[in-house]
């Protein structure tokens, strides 16, 4: 693929207005019980067999969108090479995800994989022309990353919370996964169809954690309704229809100014955890969701009023 499919100065992808705003902010809500449906399919099975089960259920739903749409499902060459760099990094995120969702609590691993957008920014600032960092945007992601640590280190004194250093570490590594992945996405989407590209990455962890799953873990197949729903919201609605969601808001609008939206997302996960998991959330959880929700509607206040004014 060549440098002009990563670097442009002839960009058409806008700052984010109010309804695709809105619209990201209701998918944030919904992605807000991502982590809690993982941790509900992890008490049945092991991640990499959560992992490619959410993604088959999730491709079912993209194959329906492109048949739909008749889009062809013929790939060039630029194709394969995108979709193969994207596919492998959805793949390893994935991995750190679930494995991070498995050692700590849902709430710490919704708050601390919510903090990709920073990890956006800072990719964005670095590949796409229009898309720089402002100093708001720097104090916004200070006090998000100040969020981060408190909600790593904060909470790390409360005995039998399910709570680890390790499985946080390896949920704010998925968040920086995640962050590039949906940068680079936007970058690639300018050239082919979304869709194709969330399908690709699908069939790529598809293989990659079947065989891991077959090689690593014992298989168990359980049909007990919570497993099955769980499976359902986190593959039908997320890898599904939020990645395909997602991946048309990318496509249309500058990575920083839609990824920071996404601010509503740890809020909600964290009441959907303590409703549905029971979990209680710690004062470093507390106080890191403050500021990274702070951090957030500081940066994303800033994308909407550039907006306004290049809109009038």
């Amino acid at each position: 693929m060549s440098d002009n499919n990563l670097l442009t100065n002839n960009d058409a992808r806008t700052p984010a207005g109010l309804k695709p705003s809105l619209f990201q902010i209701c998918l944030s809500l919904l992605w807000g019980g991502n982590n809690v449906a993982i941790k509900v399919a992890l008490g049945y099975s092991g991640p990499l067999q959560v992992g490619w089960l959410r993604f088959v259920s999730g491709g079912v739903v993209t194959v329906i969108y492109m048949l739909l749409r008749r889009e062809s499902f013929v790939l060039n060459k630029t194709d394969m090479k995108a979709m193969f760099m994207i596919g492998i990094l959805f793949s390893i995120q994935i991995v750190f995800m679930n494995y991070g969702q498995h050692l700590t609590t849902a709430g710490h691993a919704t708050a601390l994989n919510a903090t990709f957008p920073i990890w956006a920014a800072v990719l964005a600032h670095l590949i796409i022309p229009a898309d720089k960092l402002t100093k708001l945007k720097i104090v916004a992601i200070f006090l998000s990353y100040s969020g981060v640590l408190a909600i790593v280190f904060g909470d790390m004194r409360l005995n039998g919370s399910g709570v680890s250093l390790r499985g946080d570490l390896l949920s704010v590594t998925s968040a920086m996964l995640l962050g590039s992945r949906l940068v680079l996405t936007s970058n690639f989407a300018q050239n082919m169809s979304e869709a194709k590209i969330m399908l690709g990455q699908l069939v790529i962890g598809t293989i990659s954690f079947l065989v891991m799953s077959y090689l690593l873990e014992d298989i168990t197949y359980v049909f007990e309704s919570r497993f099955v729903f769980a499976i359902i919201y986190q593959g039908c609605l997320i890898a599904g229809f939020g990645f395909l969601a997602n991946a048309w808001l990318m496509k249309r609008y500058l990575p920083s100014s839609i990824t920071f939206f996404a601010f509503i997302q740890p809020l909600s996960g964290v009441i959907i955890a303590s409703l549905i998991l029971k979990e209680d959330p710690g004062n470093g959880l507390l106080s890191g969701l403050f500021l990274i929700i702070f951090g957030a509607i500081v940066f994303s206040g800033e994308s909407y009023w550039k907006s306004r004014k290049l809109s009038h």
